[in-house]
Formats: structure tokens, sequence, C-alpha cells
């Protein structure tokens, strides 16, 4: 039997050399890889052995020669194939081991210049994987090397591989060298001079990696499995032969660290993720708590300690079994406050080490840290910020798929037109615009009363708009007389800011553009209620 062996990533490399050698494989390597198998000791000969032709280009072609793919491709149970093969003395090829050039890494680098990533574009090593693979009839491919253990186990035990293992090994070939392309096309894509008309390509491929299988998803009886994006850090994968990928650029609950606790479950992970994205809309130190993707406590404070009490208040029947996220690394006040209650997971940007201790007194309390500062950001170009799919929100539907630009606008987008006979104070301003923050992660038909920056009442997921009034007035009690009023969209009617101005509310912000506009703004003349159009609204289904 002979094997070629070209790889970038060099982990278990010769061990798995050694063990092909030791069963009489014949081993014909290149480059970086030929030197790392004749230092440790195994048998190895260059490729130019076999094709009779020198490295050139400073290594870019070494592979590319018929010597080496016709002994590839040719089917064994072709007499006329092999007899070609005889006629050229081109011996058929029995095993690939390759892995390829860091292309994916090599872009998430801040700085990395257009040349470089181009170096990093793999030719023969992806030739190479689809020649074995296509040819699995008699030719085994190892594209990853979690694979060694399990070829040379099989080799040992029968002295071939079965045609089940190689299809399979085929199989993760073709799925290897197609998120290579499609991570190649998306970096392109993303550094021309693109804008937002090139957000949506005509053919789109999404290139994820599972990270981890799941015990269960929604419901025990739904299989699941949490995916990263293949360029991106990813600090929840479990795979045998993830590598580091040093500090995400941002947060994110794929990127995080799991620090303590039980599995993270399907919906542990949903509602990590919806804590994340509200911690993150606020600059100053700040809690949300979540309940089934929607906020039922959300409160900013100097201090975060103080913070997550006033989260807690806003609603603690809903808060226990919840989700937390803070945009601040957790300090040993918080996580004294924090322990007296239960909780599923927590999400941040890191712990400190009292912290910690405290925190993991709870034996099933899953921490995460994201390694990452956890605030509003402002991507380094408005291109990449239309163009990058990792940024964009995408919804499956039956048949097909679902992709917008996330929704991200800041406070600078919003027109902030009073529209009512009174002006809004200084302080009602305040907690209108934190109100308007924390009503885009609530559930349309959204409702958020807010008071002293803290989320006294949500409405989420009505079918009617004052449905979802009634609710939040309903949950905040007193606490609504003095409170604003922020909703996602427009009021089709005045009738929920006529139960709004009942409860005590003083003061609304809301996107305007019903037609029946006038009519929400003489209820709330009526009422003495401060109103302000944003021109903007944040629908989240």
């Amino acid at each position: 039997m002979r094997a070629i062996i070209s790889v970038d990533n060099k982990a278990g490399i010769a061990a798995f050399a050694q063990g092909l050698s030791a069963l009489g494989i014949e081993i014909f390597s290149t480059g970086k890889t030929l030197r790392t198998l004749e230092e440790a000791g195994v048998p190895a000969r260059p490729v130019s052995d076999l094709t009779g032709f020198p490295e050139i280009l400073d290594g870019r072609v070494k592979t590319l020669h018929p010597a080496i793919h016709a002994g590839l491709l040719a089917r064994r149970d072709n007499p006329a194939h092999m007899a070609e093969l005889a006629a050229h003395h081109i011996a058929p090829i029995d095993m690939v081991v390759c892995n390829l050039y860091p292309f994916a890494a090599t872009v998430a680098r801040t700085g990395v210049t257009l040349s470089e990533a181009i170096e990093q574009i793999d030719i023969g090593g992806v030739t190479l994987l689809r020649a074995a693979a296509k040819n699995f009839a008699t030719v085994t491919v190892v594209a990853r090397p979690k694979e060694y253990d399990d070829v040379l186990g099989e080799l040992r035990a029968t002295g071939t591989t079965s045609l089940e293992t190689r299809r399979r090994l085929a199989t993760i070939a073709f799925q290897q060298t197609a998120l290579y392309d499609s991570a190649i096309a998306d970096y392109l894509r993303q550094s021309a001079a693109l804008d937002a008309a090139d957000a949506f390509p005509a053919d789109l491929t999404l290139g994820l990696r599972r990270l981890r299988s799941l015990r269960y998803g929604e419901n025990p009886h739904q299989s699941a499995a949490l995916y990263g994006w293949a360029s991106s850090p990813a600090g929840l994968d479990e795979s045998a032969d993830a590598t580091p990928t040093g500090a995400p650029a941002q947060s994110t609950v794929a990127g995080s660290r799991l620090l303590h606790g039980k599995e993270l479950s399907y919906n542990n992970l949903l509602d990590l993720d919806s804590a994340l994205a509200a911690a993150a809309s606020f600059t100053a130190p700040t809690t949300v708590i979540i309940k089934h993707t929607n906020p039922c406590g959300l409160a900013c404070n100097d201090s975060l300690a103080e913070s997550y009490r006033r989260a807690n208040a806003g609603d603690p029947v809903s808060a226990y079994g919840g989700v937390i996220g803070f945009n601040r690394e957790v300090d040993a006040e918080t996580a004294g406050e924090v322990s007296q209650l239960f909780y599923e997971a927590i999400i941040s940007p890191g712990y400190s080490d009292a912290a910690l201790d405290i925190l993991t007194k709870k034996k099933n309390l899953r921490l995460l840290a994201t390694g990452a500062p956890v605030g509003p950001s402002v991507p380094a170009s408005a291109i990449a910020s239309v163009t990058d799919l990792r940024q964009m929100d995408m919804r499956h539907i039956s048949g097909g798929l679902l992709l917008q630009t996330a929704d991200n606008a800041s406070d600078q987008d919003i027109q902030r037109k009073v529209v009512s006979e009174r002006e809004p104070t200084f302080e009602e301003i305040t907690d209108l615009l934190f109100a308007w923050k924390a009503v885009r992660h609530v559930k349309s038909n959204a409702i958020v009363l807010a008071k002293n920056l803290m989320v006294v009442g949500v409405g989420a997921g009505q079918t009617s708009r004052v449905y979802s009034v009634q609710i939040a007035v309903d949950r905040a009690a007193d606490r609504a007389r003095g409170a604003v009023l922020a909703s996602d969209a427009y009021f089709p009617f005045s009738d929920g800011v006529e139960t709004a101005a009942k409860a005590g509310v003083t003061a609304i912000i809301q996107p305007g553009g019903s037609i029946r506009d006038e009519e929400s703004i003489r209820m709330a003349n009526k009422y003495g209620i401060a109103m302000v159009l944003t021109g903007q609204r944040h629908f989240r289904h």
C-alpha cells in the first residue's frame, strides 16, 4: 500500500505515520510534513520520487501532477484504467492523509492583508482530498487528526479499511473542502468594495462546524446540536481536535467558555443568547434576567450588584429559574446576591476569583464567560456590518431560510420627535431611552414599563397591543404610576394609550406611523402624557 501525507496541522501525525509504516505502508510526503516525519524517524520519501518533478513556486506546486492524481483516481475494477497506469509506469495510491492551510484562522486575525489571506488558500491539498474522496471505493482519505486512531486501529485489526469506513471518511473530506471554500468565498466577498446591495449573494453557502451535541432539543423527543461559524472562535467546541484561537473579538454564546455547571440545553442556549443581546445594549452596569427568551427583569445602575437586585425586583416570581446576563465581570457582592436564588445559567464577560468561589458552590448552575467586552459595538466598517453573514439574523422556514441584517440601530438613528403638548422631563427622557433599548428584546407585540432605569412591567407576544399593555401594567401594579412606556411598534388604536394612562404612566415612546396616530396623541394630551415618536420600530417575531 502507498500513502501520501501532507498536513498543515501536524498534531499526532508522526505517531500515525509511524503506525502506518510499521504495517508496511510506503509513505510519500511534502515539504515541512516530510521534515517532521524524518525528524521523528519515520521512513518517508518526497513526492518528487513519484512525480519526477521538484516542488516549485515556493511550494505552490508539488502534488498537482498526473503521477499522483492518476494513482488516486484510477478505478481498480477498470482494466483499461489499470493498463493506462502500467503504460505510464504509475502505481496506485491507496491513502491520502491531508489537512489544509489555516485560511479561516488567518483571516480572523486583526490586520491581516489580502495578500496574506491569498497565500493561505490551499490548492494542492483540496485537490488531493477531492480526488481521494471521489475514489473512496478503493482509496482511504483522512482529513482530520481525530480520525487517526480509528483508522490505524482498523488497519491493524483487518489489514485494510472497510468500504463503510472509506465512505464515511470521504463524506468528511468533501465537507471539509466545502467548508474551506465557503470561508474563502465569504472572505473575498467581504473584502471587496461591497455595499448593502451585496449583503445577500445569489448563491449562499454557510460554513458551520458542530461544536457539541445536545441532550435533546426544545423537548425531550427532539434531537439537537450546537453549531458555530467555522471562521469564529468557538469556546463551546467539545471536539477532540478543537484548538484555542485566542481571545474572541466580540462576545458570543458559541464563543463563550463553560466554566462550571451542568451540560447546556437547547433552551439554555436560546435564553443565553437573548440575555447576552439585551445586556450588550447598555453601557452602564446592567443585569438582564431572561425567561423563555423574554426579559422579565432588566436594570442599570452604577453598581452591578444593585443592578441585579433591581432587575430581580422587577418580577421576582418570573425570575426564578431564569437565565442572567451581565455586561460586567461578576464580582463577589453580585455573586453573593445571585447565589441566594435558583437560576439556570449566567453569561458575563468574566468572573472574579471570589465570585467563582461563591457561584461554583451551586453544583448545577451553568457559568459562561465570553472572554470579551459585552456592550454596544460599532463595526469596523459599515460595509462589513452588512455583508458579514455571521452578523445576520437567520430563521428557518419550511423549504428555506430567511436572512436579515441585525436590528442594531444606535441611539443616533432614532428621531425622538415630541408630538404631545407636554415635553418629557429629563428623568422621563432617560427612562424612555432605557425602555426603548429594552423593548427591542421583547417578543412582539412588545410593551415595556420602566422607572428609574429599571423594568417594572413587560407585555410580550400578545395578539393585540392593548393586551400587551394590560399585561405590562398588571405586572407593574403600583409601580406603573410614574413609569414610562415603550412600544416596539405604533398603537393601531388609542385604547393602549388610555390603558397606560389610567395605570399612571406619564410618558410614552413609540415609532408612530399609524393612520390613527392623531387619536393616540389626543389621548396622550387628554391625560397629560408626554409622547415621543422614533420613526423606527423593533418587531421581534
